[in-house]
C-alpha cells in the first residue's frame, strides 16, 4: 500500500526541526525530495520517498510501518500545558516530550499547539494517522476555549464567521459560541499558524488563554495537564 504524509510533519517529528526553520529552508531552496527542490509548503511524501537537506546533513527515507504497533498503542491522548513547544528538540525551550515516558520519543505528534497554548494533542505510532488527522483535505474539526482581555462584542460574531482577511490569508471559523463575556468556544476545520490569535488581534482583542478541548470526535474531558491516556 502507498501511504502519504505531509513533508512538514515528517521534518518536525523525524528530524526535530521547528516549523519556522522548515519554512526558511524551503524558501532558500535547501530541501529536496528525491533530489528535486521542494517548492511548496504543502508537499507530500509517499512510501519510499527520500528527503535530503544537505546543509544539515539530513538524508532520510519515509517508510510506513517502521514501528511495532502490536506492542505500542496506536493513539495516545495528551493534555499539553502552556510553555512547552511541539518539537522533539529545542535548544531554547522545554519540549512536551519531556513530560512523557522515554518510549514516546519515537511517536509522531498530531495537533501542534504553540508554546502559549494548551490542551488536547495526540501521539501516534502510526504515521498514516498523522495524514488522516492533519491533511487539509480531511477538514477535521477542532474546538477551543478562548479567553479574551476584555468582553466580547457579540456584533462581531457574524464578521468572524464570514472570515477574517489578515496578512494575505483568509482565516475561517466554522462555529463560534459565547460562554460568558470574556470566554468563547470556537471551532475550526482548518488551522493556519496562530489562526485564532490572529483573528482576535485583527478585531482589537488579545487572547489571554487558549485551550483546545476537542479534535474530531475525541474530547479532552477531565484529563489533567501534562497527563496522557491510551486510546483504542
Amino acid at each position: 500500500p502507498w501511504y502519504v504524509m505531509l513533508l512538514r510533519s515528517f521534518l518536525q517529528v523525524e528530524c526535530g526541526l521547528a516549523r519556522r526553520q522548515i519554512t526558511l529552508l524551503i524558501d532558500q531552496g535547501k530541501v529536496f525530495v528525491n533530489q528535486k527542490i521542494v517548492e511548496s509548503y504543502k508537499s507530500e511524501l509517499y512510501e519510499g520517498d527520500c528527503v535530503q537537506i544537505p546543509s544539515l546533513e539530513i538524508d532520510k527515507a519515509f517508510h510506513f510501518g517502521g514501528q511495532n504497533v502490536d506492542k505500542d498503542p496506536a493513539l495516545v491522548l495528551f493534555n499539553k500545558p502552556k510553555w512547552y513547544t511541539c518539537s522533539k528538540a529545542d535548544p531554547h525551550n522545554q519540549v512536551f516530550y519531556d513530560l512523557l515516558p522515554q518510549k514516546f520519543r519515537k511517536y509522531y505528534y498530531i495537533g501542534r499547539l504553540d508554546k502559549e497554548s494548551r490542551g488536547l494533542m495526540f501521539l501516534t505510532s502510526k504515521p498514516e494517522l498523522v495524514h488522516q488527522f492533519e491533511h487539509p483535505s480531511k477538514e477535521i474539526e477542532k474546538s477551543y476555549l478562548v479567553q479574551l482581555d476584555k468582553p466580547f462584542d457579540r456584533k462581531l460574531k457574524n464578521k468572524i464567521l464570514a472570515g477574517i482577511f489578515e496578512w494575505g490569508e483568509f482565516l475561517r471559523t466554522k462555529q463560534l459560541e459565547k460562554s460568558d463575556f470574556w470566554l468563547l468556544e470556537i471551532t475550526l476545520n482548518e488551522g493556519k499558524k496562530r489562526h485564532i490569535r490572529r483573528i482576535f488581534k485583527a478585531l482589537g482583542y488579545v487572547v489571554t488563554d487558549l485551550q483546545r478541548i476537542r479534535i474530531g470526535s475525541y474530547c479532552l474531558g477531565s484529563l489533567p495537564e501534562g497527563k496522557w491516556k491510551f486510546l483504542d
